[in-house]
């Protein structure tokens, strides 16, 4: 009896422990199922005109507490840094480098998108939305653009970096949702902890717009440039046929200068009445500007001599008359008055070509080169905010591939490897320093 009462207790304990070995098993996989690895839908195609898409670029920074469905968030991620089918991403490299890492940040996780398999990695399980240092707006989702240091420095990055938050912008803006960029030195990322290689440098809160968007179609346009069309490409189209490679040669017609040049660095042909902002009747540009500083001279070089383009002189002048803080701004959607101003009659293309070791542009009929004015640019002028206004200019170029595509047109972007050989060729002053340059042919 001892023996069998023995062996009883020994099948009892062994049940036991199975059954605990069990629960603790299904513990730790219904744990590891709260934070494991989120796969995404595939991202919805966006039929909105691309030109549409760039009118009606905005900033939100109010938003309601509505979740953002997965597909939406898909589509926006797969604009932003996602795979096309010839597996390249949907923005241009920096010096053939990919250097981007994008954060995302919701309820239940922080993660890091994965492009290649389209998904959402688990970097840290909870919620750290209230983590990132900056006063922050509260929405639903926030994203972090960073980028690996190994592989870019901080101005390359901010150019890569400018790609993705457009695409973000234009993507949100036509699934109804809307985004801001912010950015701060130091990275208001830093307290949750990213990995030592990588380092941020701008949060986009994510969700739906506390007021509705209400655009005004006004195309009040003086200027000896053609109006503003739009084209037949979507923006789901451009973005997966934009195409950096093709000889950069023939010419543009009026039409094709107008639509490149507005795209750059332009104004909306619609005025904003949501009433999100204390001056809600007015035109948005094509790109965000850190301040709403604008600091950004474009130049554009022909064969006919170097030309400086002016987005809007009626703004300019008022906002210089009464020193507003935020210049050039839009005041209750005033006309559109634009032309571009001829500065010199020499061709300085073969130049600037031998310069940057790139022959294949000596022919471009149109190389657009984005840049800094230091004084306008004003407290942001220093050497650690650069990496700003290299964003700013990386949106102002991607501006320009997209437009390129959907006018047949080739493009690229291309990063100066002496910036002053350029600053000397356009005979530009110390206070104004070129970021990049885009050549454009057809």
């Amino acid at each position: 009896m001892n023996k069998y009462n023995v062996k009883g207790k020994i099948v009892v304990l062994c049940l036991i422990s199975l059954l605990l070995q069990t629960s603790m098993l299904s513990a730790i996989a219904i744990h590891q199922n709260d934070i494991s690895n989120k796969e995404l839908p595939d991202p919805i195609s966006i039929d909105m005109i691309l030109e549409t898409s760039i009118y009606r670029r905005m900033s939100v920074r109010q938003f309601t507490d509505e979740p953002i469905s997965d597909e939406a968030l898909s589509t926006i991620l797969w604009s932003a840094f996602g795979l096309r089918d010839d597996k390249t991403h949907t923005i241009s490299k920096i010096n053939d480098v990919h250097a981007a890492v994008i954060y995302v940040f919701t309820q239940e996780a922080l993660y890091s998108y994965d492009p290649f398999n389209h998904s959402l990695v688990v970097f840290k399980e909870g919620d750290y939305r209230d983590d990132i240092d900056i006063m922050q707006y509260e929405a639903p989702i926030q994203i972090g653009l960073c980028w690996n240091t190994t592989k870019a420095n901080a101005n390359q990055a901010g150019i890569e970096l400018g790609q993705i938050g457009q695409n973000i912008q234009f993507a949100a803006n036509a699934l109804e949702l809307g985004t801001v960029v912010t950015g701060q030195i130091p990275p208001a990322i830093d307290p949750v902890g990213i990995p030592k290689d990588q380092e941020g440098l701008i949060i986009m809160p994510l969700g739906h717009p506390s007021t509705p968007y209400d655009f005004n179609n006004k195309p009040l346009w003086i200027s000896p440039l053609p109006k503003i069309e739009g084209s037949s490409t979507t923006l789901s189209e451009a973005l997966m046929n934009r195409d950096n490679e093709g000889e950069f040669i023939g010419t543009l017609t009026d039409q094709e200068f107008s639509q490149i040049i507005w795209s750059s660095y332009g104004f909306s042909k619609y005025i904003d009445k949501s009433e999100q902002e204390p001056i809600h009747l007015r035109r948005h540009r094509t790109v965000p500007s850190a301040h709403g500083y604008y600091p950004l001279d474009i130049f554009v070089v022909t064969q006919d001599g170097i030309y400086e383009y002016y987005p809007n002189l009626l703004t300019t002048l008022l906002s210089s008359v009464f020193q507003i803080t935020t210049a050039p701004v839009d005041f209750f959607g005033l006309p559109i008055i634009t032309f571009v101003k001829q500065i010199s009659q020499e061709d300085v293309r073969a130049n600037i070509a031998f310069q940057l070791d790139d022959p294949g542009i000596a022919t471009a009929p149109v190389l657009l080169i984005p840049c800094l004015n230091l004084e306008k640019a004003k407290e942001l002028s220093i050497e650690s905010a650069k990496r700003f206004w290299y964003y700013e200019a990386g949106a102002v170029a991607h501006n320009v591939l997209l437009e390129s595509n959907a006018w047949d047109l080739t493009s690229k972007i291309c990063y100066p490897i002496d910036e002053n050989a350029i600053q000397s060729n356009l005979d530009l002053s110390d206070n104004v320093i070129p970021l990049l340059l885009l050549p454009i042919g057809s």
